[in-house]
């Protein structure tokens, strides 16, 4: 499955949007606010592809093996380990839990976004048991160690911008929020898609920067510093808003 995600959120994300640089983060961004994670779903075992199983279209991107792998490493050694310190710390603030997840209603793709069934079509043909974003299959969902509990908003998406894939903005309106503290991933695709489309709805938002990934490593930070996020921190920047 972790596979078949990094294949679906690997495509170049539309061009960034000019914003100023982030500034230092004012604690009172926690009021009003949500915590929104993207993709982080059950990872499976972690993997790491040769140069002959770089897909021709990764290829065709200047993806290598070795920078793929080097985000798989990444997300297993740091990216998951924070994402679950920032969650427990966004519970401990009070905030609004949002988890989002890849999650076709049906199992031919046919609600995908259209540019995303037409990548599996290519990628897999008609065999949709390898296509992975069901909402039948078992890793469609936020991955177990973020240990979700009730109360708290599971939203599926069919499209890589959560905003025009499912239901997030409704959640967020009816919550009241302003605020939106962001993990996950791709900081290309999914992640930076959903985020430039909470700052043109006029959310304002926050970016963990060390509890993300990326389909490479090395766009991770370059995506993030991209896509424009009113506050950028580290996983330890942000737990100390708690002393």
């Amino acid at each position: 499955m972790a596979g078949i995600v990094l294949a679906m959120c690997a495509q170049l994300p539309a061009a960034p949007e000019p914003d100023a640089s982030p500034v230092a983060l004012d604690p009172s961004f926690l009021q009003h606010c949500a915590f929104v994670s993207v993709d982080v779903q059950e990872p499976g075992p972690r993997t790491h592809v040769t140069e002959e199983k770089v897909s021709k279209l990764w290829k065709q991107m200047g993806f290598t093996a070795d920078d793929v792998n080097a985000a798989t490493d990444y997300a297993f050694d740091v990216a998951y380990p924070n994402a679950r310190r920032v969650t427990d710390a966004c519970r401990s603030f009070g905030l609004s839990m949002i988890f989002i997840h890849w999650g076709c209603l049906f199992r031919d793709g046919m609600d995908l976004d259209p540019e995303i069934r037409r990548e599996f079509l290519g990628q897999f043909g008609p065999a949709y048991d390898k296509w992975g974003h069901c909402l039948g299959d078992p890793t469609a969902r936020p991955a177990a160690f973020l240990g979700v509990r009730d109360g708290e908003y599971v939203i599926p998406k069919s499209g890589q911008d959560a905003f025009t894939s499912s239901n997030l903005k409704n959640v967020l309106t009816n919550l009241g929020v302003k605020n939106i503290v962001f993990i996950g991933g791709h900081t290309g695709a999914c992640l930076g898609k959903t985020a430039r489309s909470a700052k043109r709805l006029g959310f304002r938002t926050l970016c963990v920067e060390d509890a993300t990934f990326d389909a490479r490593q090395s766009t991770r930070r370059r995506w993030i510093d991209e896509t424009g996020y009113d506050y950028v921190v580290t996983t330890e920047e942000f737990l100390a808003l708690r002393r």
